[in-house]
């Protein structure tokens, strides 16, 4: 090859170096070209059979019953290629049936999964008791070790996989072991897995975690100091949340229906150990950006903070109160942004419903505002925003699969849209998240068609899914 790239007057070939396998194969006045094919090809194709190997140990246990015929041909469909993206629900609803994997499917599902994060859950559990044993034998499988375990061993001598996994497992049992264990060995750990183990402390988050999580405040990491504030903001009743309202109506003033705003004038330390960031913000002025980060880290204004009834009175100011104040001092889109943040946070139905409703400057919070409304809501405050917002954007975002009326509300829009290929993303988006009870939609019935358009691959995946779910019934 280098002969032939660089010329052989410069580095004349010599056919005497090949191995006798492919000289045996030149015929006399062979091309060069010839000679480095065969070369290549002699070097792909052999190798010197492994000597002294031991077979590896079988794992342990009994399996799960294995699904009808046709939906493990299905199953390697999607493995070769065809509708792969319908894999993962395959696997959640194998899983949820109680049905196993066939053996043969999981290095392949392994190795599918090993750059595909959002699939890593379900392939552990497909392959359960041999996850562990499949990630002993390939270190690009090793995020198989994410499967339960409640051996010590993996949490003092384990790799970093597998002690997340078993504190991650640990805190849903019992959140005080596992916050003490942490407590342990919190010195000796590097700053990325320190970041990593506060992670895993939302779920079952308390104030019985509060001072451990004000001493990471001055953790010498940035991470885990950002990490341990985003926590602190989440508990209900905290120092962080009562210093942070404090700061944050020290700016604030209601008086006659106006919100007046005093912008802070700096960044002191003690705000920068509750994770206010003193760096500019693209798009908005310094002191706005700090104002706005203190506001969203704050709790909700209720009726004490804005001084509008006393404590204790049963007669709360709602958020669409405060919404329909006059602001003077900054614009309000600073304000609604930063609110809209702290009630996707709060998880807060009012604050999210207001928001919506008033058509509030949410900065692209608007689907994670339409998260936090119960479900029956869904349809109609789309059908409200969807004078503002395209279809396809407001439920891009939202978990799968949707509830039935908001996948029969964007399937009949779709079934009166013809061939329009402006429609085209709100099909492909649609066609994932419709739940199993809209999949017999009458746009499954109608001809679509030979071309091949949205519309047709549209239905295609319905109908695919529908029977996807008649085999693994």
């Amino acid at each position: 090859m280098s002969s032939a790239l660089l010329g052989t007057e410069r580095r004349p070939a010599e056919f005497g170096e090949l191995p006798p396998a492919v000289r045996e194969q030149l015929h006399e006045g062979a091309e060069l070209l010839d000679a480095a094919a065969l070369a290549t090809l002699y070097k792909r194709a052999g190798r010197r059979p492994l000597e002294g190997l031991t077979p590896v140990e079988a794992a342990d246990g009994e399996d799960r019953p294995l699904p009808r015929p046709n939906a493990i041909r299905r199953l390697a469909a999607m493995m070769g290629g065809f509708q792969t993206a319908a894999l993962g629900e395959w696997l959640r609803i194998a899983n949820e049936k109680g049905w196993g994997i066939p053996p043969e499917q999981l290095p392949a599902l392994a190795d599918y999964a090993r750059g595909r994060a959002e699939y890593r859950p379900l392939v552990v559990a497909a392959a359960g008791r041999r996850a562990h044993w499949l990630a002993d034998l390939n270190p690009e499988w090793r995020f198989m070790h994410q499967a339960a375990t409640d051996d010590p061993q993996d949490w003092t001598h384990g790799n970093q996989v597998q002690r997340r996994s078993w504190f991650r497992q640990l805190r849903r049992r019992d959140p005080a072991a596992a916050l003490e264990a942490l407590r342990e060995v919190w010195p000796t750990e590097h700053a990325q897995a320190r970041a990593e183990f506060l992670t895993e402390l939302q779920p079952n988050l308390s104030k019985t975690d509060e001072e451990f999580l004000e001493q990471a405040l001055d953790d010498r990491s940035k991470e885990v100091r950002r990490a341990a504030a985003k926590l602190l903001q989440r508990i209900e009743g905290s120092q962080y949340a009562g210093r942070m309202a404090e700061r944050v109506w020290s700016h604030l003033a209601v008086s006659d229906g106006v919100l007046t705003v005093t912008l802070p004038q700096r960044v002191t330390k003690a705000m920068e150990r509750d994770g206010i960031d003193p760096q500019p913000h693209p798009g908005l002025g310094r002191r706005a950006w700090w104002l706005r980060q203190l506001i969203a880290a704050a709790p909700l204004p209720g009726a004490p903070d804005l001084g509008q009834r006393a404590p204790g009175d049963p007669h709360q100011v709602l958020a669409a109160d405060v919404l329909r104040l006059r602001v003077e001092g900054v614009a309000a889109e600073v304000l609604q942004a930063a609110w809209a943040e702290a009630a996707v946070r709060e998880g807060n139905v009012e604050w999210a419903r207001a928001l919506l409703r008033h058509n509030a400057a949410t900065d692209n919070r608007t689907t994670d505002l339409l998260k936090v409304l119960p479900h029956d809501e869904w349809p109609a405050a789309i059908e409200q925003l969807r004078a503002k917002l395209d279809l396809a954007d407001l439920v891009g975002g939202l978990p799968v699969p949707w509830p039935a009326p908001l996948a029969v509300l964007a399937l009949d829009q779709l079934k009166q849209a013809g061939t329009a290929r402006n429609w085209a993303r709100l099909a492909s988006i649609a066609a994932r998240a419709v739940p199993h009870e809209a999949l017999n939609h009458p746009i499954t019935r109608e001809p679509t068609g030979e071309e091949d358009t949205w519309r047709s691959r549209l239905v295609e995946t319905l109908i695919f899914r529908r029977e996807m779910y008649e085999e693994l019934s």
